[in-house]
């Protein structure tokens, strides 16, 4: 009688630690999916960041009277390894995609992009776009591919002075 008694009771706790190891196992699943997606998110802040800088960087190197002005930017970043140089990287759901917009404000008239002839203002100014997207990797269908997954934006616009 206590034989039977105590292999219930074994059993009992068998299960109740299994149910507990599953509990623990799709709670940390979740802290480490969220940890993953705020990761991205992060780095694609710091992205935008540093690219409004290189834009303007990328702006004071440029010859706007010869040249013309400089419109858009765009890159592609290998997640892995952080190169220009893999132009498949983002699509494939490995990186990142930035693309920057600028547009101009109170341009001299000696400039050819100048749409304003007021060459009175010396506050030249540029508004930087900058967006930067990525796939987020947990949103993959059982039985589908990177392609049907959306793409997750982070927006950045800053207002420079040149």
């Amino acid at each position: 009688m206590r034989s039977a008694f105590s292999m219930i009771m074994a059993m009992f706790v068998m299960v109740i630690l299994a149910v507990l190891s599953v509990l623990v196992f799709n709670l940390s699943g979740k802290v480490v999916q969220e940890t993953t997606a705020q990761y991205r998110k992060e780095q694609a802040i710091l992205l935008a960041r540093s690219y409004t800088e290189f834009a303007i960087l990328a702006i004071q190197g440029h010859d706007m009277i010869t040249n013309g002005c400089l419109r858009q930017i765009k890159g592609d970043i290998d997640s892995t390894q952080f190169n220009i140089a893999n132009p498949g990287g983002a699509k494939n759901g490995e990186g990142y995609e930035v693309a920057i917009n600028l547009n101009y404000f109170n341009l001299p008239a000696n400039i050819a992009c100048a749409s304003n002839t007021d060459s009175t203002s010396n506050d030249v100014s540029v508004l930087v776009d900058v967006t930067v997207r990525y796939k987020d990797f947990s949103l993959i269908p059982v039985n589908g591919s990177i392609d049907d997954v959306p793409w997750t934006r982070y927006f950045r616009r800053t207002l420079q002075r040149l």
